[in-house]
């Protein structure tokens, strides 16, 4: 098998996507982007996130393969493919974006795609 269904990665993420608040905005639920999900997915499982072996993310990590770059290449294949029909994603253009962070505990986690443009994903609507 492989680490995303021995560690049940799949379900884990509808978790986090579903544990994001509705605050009934016209536009429906809000997105997450992959580093939010990595962030959430390291807190919430942190065994799991140790078998997987990735720094959440981020341009201070040093490192190519994070595990916010995981997530958004799993689920956007997944999503392309159509075996995830209830979780939609888009992205958010990186024109006139300078940077993005994010807050990790006591830590900051600077987004390493700077000008790129950003996966976003939530679950879709009912």
């Amino acid at each position: 098998m492989s680490i995303w269904h021995d560690q049940s990665i799949e379900s884990r993420i509808r978790e986090i996507l579903d544990s994001v608040p509705d605050e009934g905005h016209h536009f429906g639920r809000p997105f997450l982007s992959a580093y939010q999900i990595a962030i959430a997915f390291d807190q919430r499982y942190r065994d799991e996130a140790d078998i997987i072996a990735k720094p959440v993310g981020g341009k201070d990590t040093g490192r190519h393969d994070s595990l916010a770059k995981y997530f958004a290449n799993q689920l956007s294949r997944r999503i392309r493919d159509r075996s995830l029909p209830d979780i939609e994603g888009c992205y958010l253009s990186g024109q006139f974006l300078e940077s993005l962070e994010y807050e990790n505990g006591r830590e900051t986690v600077a987004s390493s795609l700077g000008r790129a443009n950003m996966s976003i994903f939530r679950l879709a609507p009912l």
